[in-house]
């Protein structure tokens, strides 16, 4: 079968349902007829029971536990290394199956047994943990790197949020990484370029500047020596 998927609607009327304590059916996926045939039935149980082994203790508890943040860092390679090169990758649809149907015990444990439904796959895409954690490795990952995962640990999960997947640099994946590397340079041992304020005012600044110019065209040195100048006119006014 080429992939299963459940609509966000369908993930919202069932979580409701169940948070009500209603009883409810879990949704039958629809099969979309897409892509090559994938063994899902395979994979996906042997990745979520890897996933799953780097769960570890009671659900996080405190906003500044460090445990979920570095089991997100932990998964995405996982995830990124077991799943095809597949049209489901590119479907929310296909996500919410992945974390309602299979992933739910991990998105219960990471945020504290109260989760979002969006967090399942039943809102944003950019919210479902599942999809996230492996759009990180996604967005990160250098194929000719001696660690092609080296990237997935650099920041903490609100500067990704915020200045990768929220601006959409995850559909220009080599001005993400350019960005990556300005913030967080090997030179330093990935340690933050600039401060808080700082990042946030450069975001801003490349925000207003894709008005102008298509970040997906730009290799990995122009997008680098442009995030460079931007900086250097915003640390340096004239």
């Amino acid at each position: 079968m080429p992939y299963p998927a459940i609509s966000r609607s369908e993930a919202r009327a069932y979580l409701a349902a169940k948070k009500a304590e209603v009883e409810v059916q879990t949704p039958s996926p629809r099969i979309v007829e897409e892509g090559q045939d994938v063994d899902w039935d395979s994979i996906v149980p042997d990745l979520l029971a890897k996933v799953e082994s780097l769960v570890t203790g009671d659900p996080v508890k405190k906003r500044g536990d460090t445990r979920g943040a570095a089991f997100e860092i932990a998964a995405g390679p996982l995830m990124h290394k077991a799943l095809p090169s597949h049209p489901a990758l590119g479907d929310p649809d296909f996500w919410t199956w992945l974390a309602l149907i299979h992933g739910s015990e991990v998105v219960q444990w990471r945020y504290e047994s109260d989760p979002n439904p969006a967090n399942f796959g039943a809102g944003s895409p950019g919210e479902n943990l599942l999809f996230r954690i492996w759009l990180r490795a996604e967005v990160a990952y250098l194929p000719n790197g001696p660690d092609p995962y080296e990237l997935v640990a650099v920041g903490d999960i609100d500067f990704w949020r915020s200045h990768i997947f929220r601006q959409s640099y995850a559909d220009a994946r080599t001005f993400a990484r350019a960005l990556l590397n300005f913030q967080f340079p090997a030179s330093t041992g990935r340690k933050a370029k600039l401060s808080i304020d700082e990042i946030r005012a450069l975001a801003k600044h490349l925000k207003r500047a894709r008005t102008n110019l298509v970040f997906e065209l730009m290799d990995v040195e122009r997008a680098g020596g442009f995030i460079e100048t931007e900086w250097a006119r915003i640390a340096s006014p004239v």
